[in-house]
């Protein structure tokens, strides 16, 4: 059903019928009943954005470049089986090189040190002897190659020098208030006042700066093979690794002033006469 409202523009609106009873279920509907929210759902309005002015701007005389904290050596000690897809006689060669997965400071009570955590792990490639064949004078077989990755983690403290560079980290604050009511004998309780800063600071890092390997290779369920030959089917790993990290942060550093270099005195003058 339409009918004309008072600014003169046609309306349109819904009626629905009841089937049991006319007058009782005889009721207006609006178009855009079904996309308005319910009374109590979540909704946000009247929003209001201001202009914004720059207070204040500033030319720092700095350089942003990552500054070293601290470099550190830690030992770790791993050890793993290793289980071999044929038999074999000996190890020909072998290959090892460390990863760092994650390598995290962790602020302390003191400012002066701190804690890091660090997790990797340990890239090893050998070459192996098989043993396919054997005579009384002589072992046949194939080379083949095995490659392993041996986890590992450990946490380490940090101390930081007093005078020398040091961990940046500025700190968030938040505060809250009240306000008196007209009385003056109580808060206003719908009215509150808020503060906070949050600063966003920049997260240390660290670099693999080298690692060093020793170790002692087992070889297990030993088997006569011919001979003085045994063949083993799995290697017991004992390693020492020795890691070298660099802890950096990137900081504002000032630039250094560079006066200028005065000019060179005048030659003196020669009053002689000939």
């Amino acid at each position: 059903m339409g009918k004309h409202d008072d600014s003169g523009k046609f309306r349109v609106e819904y009626y629905c019928d009841g089937k049991d009873d006319d007058d009782k279920h005889h009721h207006k509907h609006d178009k855009d009943d079904h996309k308005k929210p319910p009374s109590n759902s979540c909704s946000v309005g009247d929003v209001h954005v201001f202009g914004t002015s720059s207070i204040e701007t500033i030319f720092p005389k700095t350089i942003k470049v990552p500054v070293t904290l601290a470099e550190t050596s830690v030992v770790v000690c791993v050890e793993a089986n290793m289980n071999l897809e044929k038999p074999a006689t000996e190890i020909i060669r072998a290959w090892k090189s460390a990863i760092i997965e994650q390598c995290e400071l962790v602020p302390t009570f003191n400012p002066y040190s701190a804690k890091l955590f660090v997790k990797g792990f340990i890239r090893k490639n050998i070459e192996y002897a098989t043993v396919d064949h054997t005579s009384p004078s002589s072992v046949c077989g194939d080379i083949r190659h095995m490659t392993a990755f041996l986890p590992f983690d450990f946490c380490t403290d940090i101390t930081f020098p007093q005078t020398g560079p040091s961990l940046q980290l500025s700190p968030d604050f938040s505060s809250s208030g009240a306000l008196a009511n007209h009385c003056g004998n109580g808060a206003q309780i719908n009215t509150g006042l808020f503060s906070n800063r949050q600063v966003y600071n920049e997260k240390p890092f660290c670099e693999l700066i080298y690692t060093e390997f020793t170790e002692l290779d087992i070889g297990k369920n030993l088997k006569n093979v011919s001979g003085f030959v045994q063949s083993f089917t799995s290697v017991q790993e004992k390693i020492v690794l020795r890691i070298g990290l660099k802890i950096l942060q990137n900081q504002q550093v000032p630039l250094p002033v560079i006066c200028p270099t005065p000019p060179p005195p005048p030659p003196p003058k020669c009053n002689k006469k000939w």
